[in-house]
């Protein structure tokens, strides 16, 4: 978004507030814990939500999303404004969202039917692992994207939402979370695929603004020690820490902080659950200045220590 579109959002935003409260009506905020136990989730373990039946939801409209969610339109047409710009999936299409949107006046075909899969920002850091930078370079910078499946994977996406259902019917096998996550991971490569095409073609659109956005992801990727302040990046790139907030904010929705807090953890959880070192050493990889530090630090991000993290994982 340019800064006009962000303008003209903040007030049509504003206004649809304004027009909801004059007519009694609520903006409905939903995150992942607020689908904990909604009669449309299929499937809910605190990181991923699975729905199936699309119908029910579009009750809740107006909705304001703040979670990563990816949609797959199976049949039909469905039309929809999503931050006030029109929508529309027809079938094969897939839509993946960052969080952050709200979606409102929904127009479905009678024979409409879509599979809808929510995500929280550390299970998507975790399938994706070191490939997390194509997609918040793809997702991120432009908030949403539609793809249209080729005609060859379309067969397969459908194949992997059958997994997924017969995974939901057989919850209470052993090992359940973990394969259905290993489903999921999977799609989520296919589809990384395909989204690194797209962010090959729009390119050259990209203005300077989101060019240092995706020059910040890039080298907080790259960097072995991510730990370190906004000022610290914000020097890398020639640029003032509250002007490198303001854009990650414009371009993400979230702080240069929150980007930089979302990639430590990823590598704290990687280095704690995943490798043999010691939780000194690992404080030493990772850039902390000492245990004490690291451990308050894990405590207040993961709600418990770093020991009972690598037990929990273990």
């Amino acid at each position: 978004m340019n800064k006009t579109m962000i303008g003209v959002f903040l007030r049509n935003l504003r206004q649809k507030q304004e027009d909801m409260k004059n007519n009694q009506l609520v903006l409905k905020e939903v995150d992942l814990n607020d689908l904990n136990g909604n009669a449309v989730v299929n499937y809910y373990d605190g990181d991923v939500v699975i729905i199936n039946d699309f119908h029910h939801l579009k009750a809740e409209a107006p909705l304001y999303a703040k979670m990563n969610f990816i949609t797959i339109c199976t049949k039909g047409r469905i039309q929809f404004n999503l931050n006030d710009r029109q929508i529309q999936l027809t079938e094969g299409d897939v839509l993946i969202s960052a969080p952050h949107v709200i979606l409102d006046n929904y127009l479905v075909s009678t024979d409409f039917d879509c599979k809808i899969l929510c995500l929280s920002d550390d299970i998507i850091h975790e399938m994706l692992n070191d490939q997390i930078y194509l997609w918040n370079l793809s997702v991120y910078s432009r908030h949403t994207c539609i793809i249209k499946l080729p005609e060859e994977d379309k067969a397969q996406f459908v194949h992997y939402y059958e997994l997924i259902r017969y995974k939901i019917q057989h919850h209470s096998r052993p090992n359940a979370t973990i394969t259905m996550q290993c489903i999921i991971q999977g799609m989520l490569l296919d589809l990384l695929g395909l989204l690194d095409n797209k962010a090959d073609e729009e390119e050259l659109k990209r203005t300077h603004g989101q060019a240092l956005f995706n020059n910040f992801l890039k080298i907080l990727t790259s960097n072995e020690i991510k730990h370190r302040t906004v000022d610290y990046y914000a020097d890398r790139l020639h640029i003032t820490p509250k002007y490198l907030t303001m854009l990650c904010t414009k371009y993400s929705g979230k702080s240069a902080s929150e980007w930089i807090t979302q990639y430590t953890k990823e590598d704290i959880r990687q280095a704690l659950c995943h490798t043999t070192l010691s939780i000194k050493e690992v404080c030493a990889r990772l850039g902390f200045s000492n245990v004490s530090f690291f451990g308050s630090y894990v405590r207040r991000n993961f709600g418990m220590s770093p020991s009972k993290l690598r037990g929990e994982k273990g």
